[in-house]
């Protein structure tokens, strides 16, 4: 029986090496290539076909009858058809769970999640998955599922980074946090009015979460017909759109603007500039000064951060934990009402070994 494996890291890349090792090994490699595999030591330039199907130009290494290489454009899809045909696949459901985990890698925005999808790719989901179908008792098997679809809720902050906008008035502080933030300057600041006339986004990080902030113009209302509105008033329209499809908006307003601390629906309001506050004043209690304590700006925003969508405090990734690392697969489980849906919502977690080829 062969068996192939890749060599190289999974993932997009120029390059990939399958290795096909065992009895018929060679002749395996041979049925996909369109002209005699080289003799064993050496090496040699041909095409893998599948029938009429050209898949591939490769160069093929035979280092004996039972042990060839072939090296082979990097595409994913290309690669694990390849491997499929060389006697990579296997019919266990496992094998499948384990090579997404590993493409999914390759885009990892952030070590935690890297993390937890390394645990997958060495079989954690695949263990939990065994034991909830065969080993898990009846009464215990729904609060277990449960379980895990809220680590795949957490996860989905790891792998796919909210968006935070910071909107408010002119000169509320919203470049000032967003270089905080970020650790860097990125965003001009000034006291002039309008210094921000456009969107700015980056990614940056909170703590161990991924994020994509937003500095947007400060919203103000605008007069004349000048180049210089013209482009505030673009800004603020381009800042109100991302504002609707944020996960998550931080309303800034310095602490003594009594008019400007309305936020709209769905924000959080965010009192700034208290470094200018007397000592003890009620109005910045709770607020933040980017300017002068930037390390508790961003402690403040992570605690925000954390409420707005239930995250742990600490490091979310558990080492060798199960989690489901699709969103849908997720969702699936956090719908099972009762432990027959839960066992069916786990059975879908395993698709057939040719899912992840087509």
């Amino acid at each position: 029986m062969t068996h192939a494996e890749r060599l190289t890291p999974s993932g997009r890349g120029a390059v990939a090496v399958v290795a096909v090792t065992g009895a018929g090994a060679a002749e395996r490699v041979a049925a996909l290539c369109t002209r005699p595999l080289p003799a064993p030591g050496t090496f040699a330039v041909t095409r893998l076909a599948l029938g009429a199907d050209e898949l591939d130009e490769a160069l093929v290494l035979v280092r004996g009858p039972e042990h060839v290489e072939v090296h082979l454009h990097g595409s994913p899809p290309l690669v694990d058809e390849v491997e499929r045909l060389l006697g990579g696949a296997t019919d266990d459901w496992t094998c499948v769970l384990e090579q997404r985990a590993w493409h999914a890698l390759a885009d990892a925005p952030c070590e935690a999640a890297a993390r937890i999808l390394l645990d997958q790719a060495g079989g954690a989901l695949r263990a939990e998955c065994k034991r909830l179908i065969a080993g898990c008792p009846e009464g215990e098997l729904l609060g277990s599922v449960h379980e895990l679809a809220e680590r795949g809720r957490v996860a989905r902050y790891l792998f796919e980074p909210a968006r935070v906008v910071l909107a408010g008035g002119v000169n509320a502080g919203k470049s000032t946090l967003f270089n905080a933030l970020l650790g860097e300057r990125r965003a001009t600041t000034s006291a002039e009015p309008g210094t921000t006339r456009d969107v700015l986004i980056e990614r940056c990080q909170l703590g161990p979460w991924p994020i994509d902030l937003v500095d947007t113009a400060g919203e103000r209302a605008l007069v004349g017909g000048d180049a210089r509105a013209a482009v505030e008033r673009e800004g603020q329209a381009r800042g109100r759109m991302l504002r609707d499809r944020a996960d998550l908006v931080l309303w800034l307003c310095p602490f003594d603007d009594a008019a400007g601390a309305q936020a709209p629906p769905r924000a959080v309001l965010v009192r700034t500039q208290i470094d200018r506050a007397a000592p003890g004043s009620s109005g910045a209690r709770g607020g933040i000064s980017a300017v002068a304590e930037p390390d508790g700006a961003r402690e403040h925003v992570l605690g925000l951060l954390r409420d707005a969508f239930a995250l742990p405090v600490g490091e979310p990734w558990v080492p060798g934990a199960p989690v489901p690392f699709e969103a849908a697969s997720a969702r699936a489980l956090a719908a099972a009402g009762s432990a027959a849906e839960a066992r069916r919502a786990v059975a879908g977690l395993l698709p057939p070994p040719d899912a992840a080829h087509t």
